[in-house]
């Protein structure tokens, strides 16, 4: 304080020597002066003040100093308040008042003008620059930033004088490790700019949620290590409906990859370090929050059977464990049957939970706020029964009931009742191992969880639920009847709704939910002390984030969607869009579809309606969005109009697509094979990914559209192949090779896919599917192909089954999921068609000499080596096939001697032989 007190004195002695009238100094160079003992953010806040100014004034530099030995004209003060108390002297008692709030303003100190942002704490500084500088023209969301158009020619004060702070505590953004185009595949630089952008909108925590089977959470036990999954990628892991492709530079739209693996850097390494990469990006991730002042709040699955593993709560004695019956809890690709839960009561249960948390704190001591996790039911701590509960429990359950009768009616009374045990234990570990001032919380989907936590749960903890219900247009938060479930909780502890910008159900992609109006006011009715806001994707649903984060700040309280949609329009087309813009945004974020999932094998599952209401709407925006006159932007205003156009354009062109896809489809059930064949002729989802992929490359793509790429070409064109397969428009490929999957994985997906040169798609077979162990054929090794064969052959002859014993191959359109863990093969229609077999002798040792039986009745040995002639080169015996009625054409590979080679398969109707060898 001295020193603060010794250099401020000097200052003012500078300023005095200059005299009242003058103005002294450098006038190109501006001081942002900090204190010698700022906080980080204080650091990072006048940076970055440094930074923007820089490019709103051309003819001025801008230093970031903590002493005041610079002779500049201007000077900016920059800090917590008690960072410069002499400076509050010449403010006039203009002071920030409350946590994160800031004053901006200009005071006379011995007749010359400074400038002064101070916070009530480092967030409120940081809060005060980001406001300002939005005052002075920038724009801050979650996918980028905007400058005003014109740089002005010498710094000045004017406009200078504004405060604000927070009408809630807490406000965080909730990216969940889920989807390819969510955060599983961000890199550093990805999670960096959302935290640094979430937090210039005005939030001051970010969550993350691990599933069980998470690598980034990890821990070992009694000498045995928790068995961890995959981050997924196009190529590991299988979570969600995760499908593989061997290169998604060949997908439709693929020119927006730059390697044949999308995924993040910590999950493109071997197998066996996949945890330790995850974990130290998840650290350095966290430890950039903690730089930046904002929460870390850390969700972890308790109730998945990963999150239970066997073969670790099995070395527990018998006394720390109890056992539960299953049956029901296959869809979380959990297994039914006995399953070992782990009694945190006990000495070496609890050890075994303080464990978990160990491990955990250790990997991320930057967590502010841990989240234990629950799920709704079909999982082991929500399908307890209470007779399943330790006798010790059962009795303390007795009691407890007979002090609230009324407790035995709530919602899973007694699955809470457990959940607590669980919960203890984690605080209690938390203070045991030196982080005993990290926040407690549960968390889980929908609000019905909120009562019978609230009896059993200690009032500190705070409660996280997710408005799921959002997505059947049921949102608690929207109506004051629904609110009151919150308000009973609430009034009583902390409660952080999480609303949804879209929802990974339904409304994933296009437009974002429309913001809630008088959002602030909700969350007073609700007693609510702040909320978060779930996502996967960013752009395009910056106005969403954008309209709540002001809600709830004093200055901005409940403002209407209207004046959101005004200012982020003049911010992102400037002046001469402005009004046509603000009108266009409101209406697309009121009006426009929203359509998608991520969260099973159809991208589309559901019949998209009204599409006359569609294209009326579409037409509607489209003669706002022609308004516009490129001519009048900038080339990145110009650019962000295109972009709205392309996703107005792939909004409708799905709505028409999927309109012919379900003709075509009704016609094909009633028998109409012609009528259905015409119909999908109009249906071409290659060329609307490819659009999409163009248009999301305008301001530069973000890893969400990159991952929604990958997404349609493998969850939604897949469906329209198998259905050109199923009215006999395009050949049926198989490519026999290894296939990668995820015994932990949720709602895993199934398929493996070969894109080709020319992008034809083959469905991939490997051991899992055919029972046959694979082989793959070095990079380096030559593989011979005639010159009339396609190049495909080469790539699909490089990997191969082979086979020791019979095995039919049955030969039909791409499989797809006729339900979670099931599939439904189709039938082919009756006609002729054309086999090829792809053969490729992998080593040149040996005989292999073996029968082909085709459709029953074409028998046909194959010598390899005395067919070949070469080692290495491709063998493609081609057989003519008829089928009498719709079916399919089943292969049969008998060995004689050695084992049988296949590497792939194509079944073509003989209208379209001519188009290979």
């Amino acid at each position: 304080m001295r020193y603060l007190v010794f250099v401020f004195l000097i200052f003012c002695m500078f300023l005095s020597c200059n005299g009242p009238t003058q103005k002294a100094g450098d006038d190109s160079l501006v001081n942002i002066v900090i204190s010698p003992t700022a906080a980080p953010l204080e650091k990072i806040a006048a940076k970055e003040l440094s930074h923007y100014l820089s490019k709103l004034y051309r003819n001025t530099r801008f230093e970031v100093v903590d002493n005041t030995a610079k002779d500049a004209r201007y000077v900016i003060f920059l800090g917590r308040v008690d960072s410069f108390p002499e400076l509050m002297e010449h403010l006039a008692g203009n002071k920030p008042e409350g946590p994160e709030s800031y004053v901006v303003t200009t005071a006379d100190m011995n007749g010359r003008e400074v400038g002064a942002i101070l916070g009530s704490d480092p967030r409120g500084a940081a809060y005060g620059v980001y406001r300002l500088l939005e005052k002075l023209g920038c724009g801050f969301y979650l996918s980028f930033d905007t400058l005003p158009p014109d740089q002005r020619e010498s710094f000045s004060f004017d406009g200078w004088e504004l405060s604000d702070a927070p009408l809630v505590r807490d406000r965080f953004v909730f990216n969940w490790h889920n989807f390819l185009s969510g955060c599983s595949t961000w890199n550093q630089t990805d999670w960096e700019h959302w935290i640094r952008q979430a937090q210039k909108m005005g939030y001051n925590g970010v969550m993350v949620h691990a599933y069980g089977n998470n690598p980034m959470v990890q821990f070992s036990f009694n000498g045995v290590d928790k068995p961890v999954g995959y981050l997924s990628t196009t190529q590991k892991g299988r979570d969600w409906s995760t499908q593989h492709v061997n290169d998604v530079r060949r997908l439709w739209g693929g020119d927006v990859f730059d390697g044949p693996i999308f995924g993040c850097e910590a999950a493109i390494v071997p197998d066996a370090n996949r945890a330790d990469a995850a974990s130290r990006l998840m650290h350095n991730v966290f430890a950039y929050a903690q730089q930046r002042d904002v929460d870390v709040y850390f969700a972890v699955d308790v109730d998945t059977a990963s999150a239970n593993p066997q073969t670790v709560i099995e070395t527990l004695p018998p006394e720390a464990r109890f056992a539960i019956q299953a049956e029901q809890m296959a869809w979380m690709n959990q297994q039914g049957g006995t399953m070992w839960l782990a009694n945190p009561d006990t000495p070496e249960g609890y050890r075994y939970y303080k464990a978990q948390v160990q491990a955990l704190m250790s990997d991320y001591p930057q967590i502010d706020c841990l989240v234990v996790w629950f799920r709704h039911g079909n999982t082991p701590w929500m399908a307890l029964k209470a007779e399943e509960m330790p006798e010790r429990w059962q009795k303390q359950y007795k009691k407890e009931l007979e002090q609230t009768p009324e407790a035995a009616k709530l919602w899973r009374s007694h699955n809470f009742f457990a959940l607590n045990k669980v919960v203890t234990a984690f605080e209690r570990a938390l203070k045991e191992i030196g982080h005993g001032n990290v926040r407690i919380a549960v968390g889980s989907w929908r609000f019905d969880f909120l009562p019978g936590c609230d009896r059993f749960l200690p009032r500190h903890v705070t409660f996280i639920p997710l408005d799921w219900e959002v997505l059947n247009d049921r949102s608690r938060l929207r109506s004051s009847e629904s609110r009151q479930v919150v308000r009973d909780v609430g009034e009583y502890r902390p409660v952080l709704p999480v609303v949804w910008a879209h929802h990974d159900d339904g409304n994933y992609v296009g437009r974002p939910y429309t913001p809630y109006s008088n959002f602030h006011s909700k969350l007073v009715d609700s007693w609510a002390c702040g909320f978060g806001i779930i996502h996967w994707t960013t752009r395009p649903l910056d106005l969403y984030f954008k309209s709540l984060a002001e809600q709830v700040w004093r200055t901005t309280e409940n403002r209407s969607l209207r004046a959101s949609c005004d200012d982020m329009a003049l911010r992102w087309f400037g002046a001469g869009a402005h009004k046509t813009m603000a009108e266009y945004l409101y209406l697309w974020v009121t009006e426009a579809p929203k359509i998608g999932r991520e969260t099973s094998d159809y991208f589309i599952d559901r019949k998209l309606s009204d599409i006359i209401g569609v294209s009326t709407g579409y037409l509607q925006r489209k003669k706002l969005l022609d308004a516009v006159k490129d001519a009048t932007l900038a080339e990145e205003e110009k650019q962000r109009l295109n972009y709205f156009k392309g996703l107005e354009r792939f909004i409708l062109d799905v709505h028409r697509t999927e309109e012919a896809f379900q003709r075509s489809r009704e016609l094909y059930n009633t028998g109409d094979l012609s009528g259905s064949r015409r119909a999908m002729a109009e249906c071409r989802p290659e060329s609307i990914i490819q659009a999409y992929a163009r248009f999301s490359r305008l301001g530069g793509i973000t890893r969400g559209e990159q991952g929604l790429v990958a997404s349609m070409n493998l969850r939604w064109l897949t469906h329209y192949i198998r259905h050109r397969q199923m009215l006999g428009t395009e050949p049926v490929r198989y490519n026999f090779a290894p296939t990668s999957h995820d015994p932990l994985a949720q709602s895993m997906g199934t398929f493996t896919f070969h894109f080709g040169p020319e992008k034809e798609v083959w469905e991939c077979l490997g051991t899992q599917e055919t029972g046959a162990p694979t082989f793959v054929v070095p990079a380096d090794v030559r593989i011979v192909r005639d010159s009339d064969l396609p190049g495909a052959y080469e790539e699909i002859c490089r990997t191969g089954i082979e086979i020791d014993r019979p095995i039919t191959i049955n030969l039909q359109p791409i499989m797809t999921k006729g339900g979670r863990g099931r599939t439904a093969p189709a039938s082919l229609p009756a006609g002729n068609y054309r086999l090829i077999l792809l053969m490729l002798n992998p080593d040149s040792t040996g005989q292999r000499i073996f029968d082909v039986v085709v459709h029953v009745n074409t028998v046909d040995r194959i010598d390899m080596a005395g067919q070949m002639g070469r080692n290495k080169s491709i063998l493609t015996p081609n057989y003519h096939v008829r089928l009498e009625k719709p079916g399919r054409v089943d292969v049969t590979l008998k060995p004689v001697q050695g084992k049988a080679i296949l590497c792939g398969a194509i079944l073509m109707p003989e209208s379209e032989s001519g188009s290979e060898k």
